[in-house]
């Protein structure tokens, strides 16, 4: 269990609503960091039964009706992690009512235009808000991307494969456009996407549709990420990051990190000399997990440091409606700055 650094986490008064899977580990987190679930939220009060044994919570905090507890509880933070179609009209409503810091889960929303709707009621009533996208406080990103910048062993980094399985656009996928801005610190300028005909049944749901595939994400430096989400794959998250001098594979769901990089010396020869003798490094590292930097988006965004704020969960946004826009145009690159025309576009992700 991470220790709890934030002194202003300890004893805030923070609420809930969605008590799914990814509901639980946000409450498991806010038990972690000490601060008081004053509230929680669901549309069934089993659940909330349930829940309310499980983390000791006094019956009288549970609630069906999630406006009902914001008023009566009235929290200084939030966490709204229901499904997508209902994360606007919760953050902009904890706005309204003056919640300071709302912790908004991904994807940010259903459309363009509610993203630009949630920032703006955020910003209009000071409140803070932070998208789920922790990729810069796990560490199979921050030490695979201090590797990239330790000298000149490796080089400069050319690209990104993610092989993610059948993990869904949405769902998962989304995180690796926040990833490459973190790796690459540079927003993604290009998506193209090829998406596989057939739908499997969205787990969260019958209502909810996630597509997968294939893409080619890339920003103005030229560097580029290929993200493999076939539904026809159903094991494995591995990441290569493929570098001047070598590269690294990490198996985010083991901890296993492979570094290869070619021997000094052979440096400066040309990359078509691909073959040279190298130096090979194999080691662990933390395997994939929610709760923990769940709990360091908290203190980043509590303790003002870096944390993924709204223009965060607005550019991965973007590159979902960007990738869905060019499998409906013939699998053609579209550009993030050329969205307009899709901004009231809804679509069905959970």
């Amino acid at each position: 269990m991470m220790k709890n650094d934030s002194t202003k986490a300890k004893g805030m008064r923070v609420a809930i609503i969605g008590l799914g899977r990814m509901g639980i580990r946000h409450l498991q987190a806010l038990k972690n960091l000490e601060m008081e679930v004053c509230g929680i939220a669901d549309v069934s009060s089993e659940v909330i039964a349930l829940v309310s044994k499980d983390y000791k919570l006094e019956q009288s905090v549970g609630y069906t009706d999630a406006y009902l507890m914001l008023k009566n509880t009235k929290p200084t933070a939030l966490v709204v992690a229901t499904t997508a179609p209902f994360h606007c009209e919760y953050v902009c409503a904890a706005a309204e009512l003056g919640i300071k810091y709302i912790l908004c889960e991904k994807p940010m929303a259903i459309s363009l235009e509610e993203v630009e709707k949630m920032k703006s009621s955020c910003d209009k009533a000071g409140s803070i808000l932070a998208i789920n996208h922790q990729m810069r406080f796990m560490p199979q990103y921050t030490q695979v991307k201090a590797l990239i910048q330790d000298g000149d062993r490796l080089g400069a980094l050319s690209s990104i494969i993610v092989a993610g399985s059948n993990f869904g656009l949405a769902m998962n996928a989304s995180h690796y456009f926040e990833m490459f801005r973190y790796m690459t610190d540079s927003n993604v300028e290009t998506v193209q996407t090829w998406f596989e005909e057939g739908q499997l049944p969205n787990p969260r749901g019958p209502q909810f549709e996630d597509r997968s595939g294939r893409l080619i994400a890339k920003n103005h430096l030229g560097v580029s990420m290929f993200i493999d989400f076939s539904s026809n794959s159903g094991y494995g998250l591995q990441l290569v990051y493929i570098c001047r001098n070598g590269q690294i594979l990490v198996d985010e769901l083991t901890g296993d990190l492979r570094i290869s990089s070619r021997k000094p010396e052979f440096c400066e020869l040309p990359t078509s000399r691909y073959g040279m003798p190298a130096d090979i490094i194999n080691t662990q590292i933390e395997p994939a997990d929610t709760v923990v930097p769940t709990m360091r988006v908290w203190n980043a965004m509590l303790e003002s440091g870096s944390f993924p704020d709204g223009d965060a969960g607005a550019h991965a946004m973007a590159c979902l409606v960007a990738a869905h826009l060019s499998h409906e145009n013939g699998n053609i690159p579209i550009s993030i700055n050329s969205l307009n025309i899709a901004k009231n576009k809804k679509f069905n992700w959970a």
